[in-house]
């Protein structure tokens, strides 16, 4: 199966509606950004979740001290770096546990390494300039799909939504799918019956059990 992420939530009842919803994972935002969570509201939107959700905090050239006491005060499961972090920052958390965000604009040729060998999947999101994520705007698929070929798990972000994530779907094959505005009302705050369409959508799109095992490996 393919995994669902829910990204940028801000209030506890939007935490339950995901995880009721489906969802096998959440991002909170730590960095400036219109869905920030100060870490006293990321310890209620936890709180109000089931174990077995996945906790992703996100991040964007922050202090690495302070990331490592909110990963370590929150319990987050990963860290998702979303800015121009060196790989100094990045090694200094378990690969396990790092997800690296790249933002490859349209006819980005893929390199011949991996990209990112302190993280242990990739975050392919829209190229904004500016922005840091949750434009609404579709990432380059062609660049997602070739990352498979460094056998890390992929996560597919960027302008994904009810209608068009089947197709993401089919076009990149990515182990997980990532969703902030299209679920949304506005920047934060969540619908509940479109994140139930999306789940379900990725559900029906499915690939079969066959991922499980590699999709485990992110969560």
């Amino acid at each position: 199966m393919i995994a669902v992420k829910i990204c940028g939530l801000t209030r506890p009842e939007d935490a339950r509606a995901a995880a009721a919803a489906g969802a096998d994972a959440i991002g909170l935002v730590f960095a400036s950004s219109p869905r920030q969570v100060l870490p006293g509201k990321a310890k209620a939107i936890i709180a109000a979740l089931p174990p077995h959700i996945v906790r992703i905090g996100v991040f964007v050239d922050q202090d690495p001290d302070w990331i490592a006491r909110i990963m370590d005060t929150l319990g987050l499961d990963r860290l998702q770096f979303h800015g121009s972090e060196k790989k100094t920052v990045l090694r200094r958390f378990p690969a396990s546990r790092v997800i690296r965000a790249l933002r490859p604009p349209a006819g980005l040729a893929l390199p011949r390494r991996d990209p990112e060998p302190a993280a242990s999947a990739f975050l392919v999101d829209a190229c904004v300039p500016g922005s840091r994520g949750g434009t609404g705007i579709l990432s380059n698929w062609k660049y997602a799909r070739g990352l498979r070929r460094f056998g890390k798990p992929v996560i597919l972000s960027g302008g994904l939504d009810p209608d068009n994530v089947s197709r993401a779907i089919r076009a990149v094959k990515p182990d997980m799918v990532d969703v902030s505005s299209g679920v949304e009302i506005r920047p934060g705050i969540k619908n509940a019956a479109r994140m139930r369409a999306f789940v379900r959508a990725v559900r029906e799109a499915g690939r079969g059990k066959e991922l499980k095992k590699k999709w485990m490996n992110i969560l």
